[in-house]
């Protein structure tokens, strides 16, 4: 529950960001947000969402949305199952 809580927020900072951009014309906010979720499927995202068995053209859209909201609990499960 938490994880669909905190991946709902991530979508609300992107709206927030995206409106801060229309309303006042400073776009940094949302480069910074596709900046570090791409980042981040290159450094961790796109290596267990195929361990996950998710497509790369999948992962990579998941990640750009939710980043760390969305892998750190495949993750966890991953390290779960190992055990």
């Amino acid at each position: 529950m938490k994880d669909k809580i905190l991946q709902g927020a991530c979508l609300l900072l992107y709206a927030a960001s995206i409106a801060l951009w229309i309303l006042t014309g400073f776009f940094y906010l949302s480069a910074a947000l596709l900046a570090v979720h791409c980042a981040e499927f290159f450094i961790v995202g796109g290596k267990i969402g195929k361990q996950a068995g998710f497509s790369k053209s999948k992962a990579f859209f998941l990640c750009l949305a939710f980043g760390f909201t969305w892998w750190l609990p495949l993750k966890k499960a991953q390290a779960q199952d190992g055990d």
